[in-house]
């Protein structure tokens, strides 16, 4: 099943270009995210999520339209009411997970240690926990200073550790998915 194609386009307001990017997300389950940025930065966020998966021809066709449709309203709202809105996203904080998870080529990202505290974790966080301490243990006895990053690539598919704002992310890429791209914005604080 092909997924519904993304938007992205620029928005002035009070003489500002804001540029907005929605796209349609699959997993963990069917959502819609449309993601507001000034000056490279993420201000703002808005998300949509469904329970049911898109799987017929007719799905995709909604799905399709219900992305024009946020896109659209979003890009209306920051045009009719641009101060407003720029009041309003001033206090917004995107925290370093949603961040990640807004780069091109992630397909999930999660804090390790929230799905750690979970009934019964998957063996995936248990292991990027220990490459995380093994990442501490290196800075720790090295001259390097504390490791930022791992790039971890299986046969089960590719993956970043993350550490920012004091915690573990773990990141799951899309096969198509370029490392040195997703690395290098990944670094960017």
């Amino acid at each position: 099943m092909r997924t519904p194609a993304g938007r992205t386009s620029s928005v002035k307001a009070l003489n500002k270009v804001f540029i907005l990017q929605t796209e349609f997300l699959t997993k963990p389950r069917p959502r819609i995210v449309t993601s507001v940025a000034l000056e490279g930065q993420i201000i703002h966020k808005v998300e949509r999520t469904y329970d049911n998966s898109f799987e017929s021809e007719e799905d995709l066709k909604i799905a399709e339209a219900a992305v024009v449709m946020q896109h659209q309203n979003l890009a209306k709202k920051m045009q009719t009411n641009g101060a407003d809105f720029i009041k309003q996203t001033r206090s917004i904080k995107i925290s370093a997970v949603d961040r990640l998870a807004l780069i091109p080529g992630v397909s999930i990202a999660v804090d390790v240690q929230e799905k750690l505290n979970t009934d019964s974790p998957l063996p995936v966080y248990i292991q990027a926990r220990r490459i995380s301490e093994i990442s501490q243990a290196i800075s720790n006895s090295t001259k390097m200073g504390p490791l930022k990053l791992a790039a971890l690539i299986g046969e089960q598919g590719k993956f970043i550790l993350s550490r920012a704002d004091g915690k573990d992310n773990l990141l799951s890429l899309r096969p198509e998915a370029d490392l040195r791209e997703i690395i290098s914005e990944a670094m960017k604080e």
